[in-house]
């Protein structure tokens, strides 16, 4: 998220700068200084409002979307392991499919996600199967 907001900024920063450097020609400094404004304003909203990264419900999991990776859903009755590592989620599928998706796009929602996702997956299996305190 934060890498999205630092482009935004920059390419705002420089928008606004050729627009100031560009006002002898009026046409092109009024474009320059709209995308300069459209930037910021969209940095504030992916800061204010950050895009969901993370799915949990009772059928699965999905991870990825905007600003991160591929969309990606997985069934839990598909899931054979969940481990966290190094900040990253893995979900074994089972035939050496093996999805990692970084934690740090969720961002101080981590543990909430993780226990969430251990919940539902003993609710599909049925029994206590997954424990993330081990």
């Amino acid at each position: 998220m934060l890498l999205s907001v630092g482009i935004n900024v920059m390419v705002g920063g420089v928008a606004a700068a050729l627009a100031f450097f560009l006002s002898s020609v009026t046409a092109l400094a009024w474009i320059f200084g709209i995308l300069a404004v459209a930037s910021l304003a969209n940095a504030v909203r992916v800061y204010a409002l950050p895009p969901v990264v993370a799915r949990t419900d009772a059928g699965g999991l999905r991870v990825g979307g905007p600003l991160t990776v591929k969309p990606v859903d997985v069934a839990w009755l598909d899931v054979e392991d969940v481990t966290t590592d190094g900040g990253r989620l893995f979900v074994d599928r089972g035939n050496g499919e093996v999805l990692a998706f970084p934690l740090a796009y969720v961002g101080g929602r981590v543990a909430e996600l993780i226990r969430d996702i251990y919940d539902r997956l003993n609710a599909a299996n049925g029994y206590r199967r997954f424990d993330p305190t081990t």
